[in-house]
């Protein structure tokens, strides 16, 4: 994984703001989609946002844990 703290710092920030983002997305298609097409979108957005953080971001914290974002330690011990 990344080993240069600035190059690490900009794909953490790049991807919580990728994450924030959809999240949003998400909310805003719970109240103007139908209940199936927002199903469908939860379902892509999760594993979209399950892949980046599983693959990419956990990995670049593990490497630098001044970057993990505070409680996602928390989280992820209970998942």
């Amino acid at each position: 994984m990344i080993t240069s703290a600035k190059l690490a710092t900009d794909v953490s920030a790049a991807g919580e703001h990728f994450v924030a983002a959809l999240s949003k997305c998400l909310a805003e298609a719970k109240l103007s989609c139908s209940p199936e097409e927002y199903e469908q979108f939860k379902k892509a957005v999760a594993s979209v946002v399950g892949t980046l953080e599983v693959d990419m971001l956990w990995p670049l914290y593990k490497k630098h844990p001044d970057l993990e974002p505070e409680g996602l330690r928390d989280w992820k011990s209970e998942t």
